[in-house]
């Protein structure tokens, strides 16, 4: 199933800022963290969640920390929104899912995170998995998201 979704940076009210764009598509760094749940407040009958961020203070009322001994996760850098946005998805079900990202790349302003999903059915049990990406800010136009071969 290839399912896009676009998400435009105005109907967010997300202010984008600092990059201008010298080719029309081009690869951007990003990086993904883990670590973090969905608050049960944020889109809570919602079966999937598409979302970009511009502040802690945004991220802190979508994810709270995920606190588990011996816990190793990669998350946010303390100042990581002064010079990055986080996109994210959250799918929510009875399935645990983990999500691969293929790559980010900025085409006409708008950037498109492309990954894929592998889920792991759970009858018993509802889970909230989010993708947590941050990309360098920028002026962009929007975000799409392209979930790829999801199994």
């Amino acid at each position: 199933m290839n399912r896009t979704t676009l998400v435009w940076a105005a109907a967010l009210g997300v202010a984008f800022n600092q990059i201008v764009f010298a080719a029309d598509t081009a690869t951007i760094s990003f990086d993904t963290y883990s670590g973090y749940f969905v608050s049960n407040k944020f889109e809570p009958d919602a079966k999937e969640s598409f979302v970009v961020i511009s502040s802690q203070g945004q991220f802190d009322q979508v994810f709270g920390v995920a606190f588990v001994m011996q816990d190793r996760s990669h998350r946010l850098p303390k100042e990581a929104f002064k010079s990055n946005l986080v996109v994210a998805v959250i799918k929510r079900g009875n399935a645990f899912c983990e999500y691969k990202v293929e790559n980010v790349t900025v085409e006409k302003g708008v950037i498109q995170l492309r990954y894929t999903v592998t889920s792991r059915a759970t009858p018993e049990t509802t889970f909230a998995c989010p993708l947590i990406v941050s990309v360098p800010r920028g002026e962009y136009k929007g975000v799409v998201f392209i979930d790829g071969a999801s199994r």
